[in-house]
């Protein structure tokens, strides 16, 4: 049954999630019709250093979730992004130090201007996915998306007027970064106040959590297990997409560029669906012990999922056939890329589902077989071989994510310790058992 409530929902956190990505690029665009390569090779490498943050930091949507869904306050996931955000700013001052000596090039220094006025954007980064999960559990995901849109709107008029302007390049990046930096606070500070309001937080509330952080970093970095483990996967991804990419690239350029296009379009679907699989398990959550046929299950959640990734399957096919951009892309290349969105059901909703419902790591064993035992073995092999044509590289990410929605099934069965939270589900279910 399709529950348009649940796919709107979806909807939406997907959106605010994949927007910011999107006005990355959208700004590196701009910026190009302008400026030289190496300011554009400046901001890229900034926006693909945030990237990396943004994966690492997104655990933090899936443990606040989890904590308001049992009932705990938020001090304590304040207290983890008040440590994280420390650590994040000691190593963004590493990074703009030591940027100009390692880059002999202009693009060394233009990328040491962008990178510091974004540093209070790269801090706050945990306490935002702290507020959107926040938000998500208050079912508010459109605060989110409003939240997103606006900023990535201000960041490209800003780049714009830069242009029209054509001010320095120095001052060109630093003008972005630092209207990145400023709308990332301004966000947290209009968040802030209407999660007050909603009095999901409270200002003595964050205080005493910073107090906390700065007592005992040493407890608080090790309390980061968990967030770490809500968000691996994502990083997983991202370090297998760009191995992919630069094995192809050896192989061919022209096959570089059909692996680059082909795991940008698969990346623009696949790690936005993960709120799909998040946002169902609040559903699933909500409704438990509903006794109305319509209630919502996860066997609803996949089922929905995959009605709108077979759509997507078949736009991706029309558009091979319409679109010359992406003419370049073999049809066999197509199919895998096809057959790999309609099982997404059984893998990353099925994942990030269980991150919410089970636990952080309730998947973590599946991800770590099949992408430690198959994705990464077999791209060495093709670099090794230089074997690495698309077709190959796409039969290993395939055969790759296959085994992981295989695994995912036996996931359950597999022992792997993943805190009190998981210790204390299995010796629930144990006891209901007997």
């Amino acid at each position: 049954m399709m529950r348009r409530d649940y796919l709107g929902r979806a909807a939406l956190a997907a959106s605010a999630m994949f927007l910011p990505g999107i006005g990355s690029v959208v700004i590196l665009l701009i910026m190009a019709t302008a400026y030289s390569d190496d300011v554009q090779a400046a901001i890229g490498l900034g926006s693909s250093t945030a990237a990396i943050v943004t994966v690492v930091a997104s655990g933090f949507v899936v443990t606040t979730i989890r904590a308001r869904t049992a009932g705990r306050s938020l001090q304590g996931e304040l207290t983890g992004a008040v440590g994280a955000a420390m650590l994040l700013l000691l190593a963004s001052i590493a990074i703009a130090l030591l940027s100009p000596v390692l880059s002999r090039s202009d693009a060394g220094g233009f990328f040491a201007a962008y990178w510091i006025a974004t540093i209070p954007a790269t801090v706050l980064t945990p306490i935002g996915f702290v507020f959107n999960g926040a938000f998500q559990a208050l079912h508010r995901d459109g605060t989110n998306l409003i939240t997103a849109v606006t900023g990535t709107l201000v960041k490209a008029a800003v780049a714009v007027v830069v242009v029209v302007l054509g001010v320095s390049p120095l001052a060109a990046v630093a003008a972005v970064g630092a209207t990145t930096s400023i709308a990332s606070i301004l966000g947290a500070v209009v968040r802030g106040f209407q999660l007050a309001r909603a009095d999901m937080i409270s200002w003595p509330m964050f205080a005493a959590a910073t107090r906390e952080a700065l007592a005992h970093p040493v407890a608080v970095v090790r309390s980061l297990g968990e967030r770490a483990a809500a968000s691996v996967d994502g990083l997983v991804f991202l370090v297998t997409f760009t191995t992919a990419i630069l094995v192809a690239t050896a192989h061919s350029p022209a096959d570089g560029a059909v692996v680059a296009l082909s795991v940008a379009v698969m990346r623009s679907v696949i790690v936005p669906l993960k709120q799909f699989g998040v946002v169902g398990a609040r559903f699933v959550i909500a409704e438990r012990g509903r006794e109305r046929a319509d209630a919502m299950r996860l066997s609803t959640v996949q089922a929905n999922c995959f009605v709108l990734l077979a759509a997507i399957a078949v736009a991706l096919t029309i558009s091979r056939l319409a679109l010359p951009v992406f003419d370049q892309l073999g049809w066999l290349v197509v199919a895998m890329m096809a057959v790999q969105l309609l099982i997404e059901p059984w893998a990353g909703v099925l994942y990030s589902y269980r991150k919410i419902a089970l636990s952080t790591a309730a998947g973590l064993p599946a991800l770590v077989i099949a992408y430690g035992a198959v994705a990464g073995p077999g791209l060495a092999l093709l670099a090794v071989t230089r074997s690495g044509s698309a077709e190959a590289i796409w039969a290993v990410l395939l055969a790759t994510r296959v085994i992981f929605a295989i695994l995912l099934a036996w996931t359950p069965r597999i022992s792997m310790p993943a805190g009190p939270d998981w210790r204390r589900g299995v010796i629930r279910r144990r006891r209901d058992a007997t």
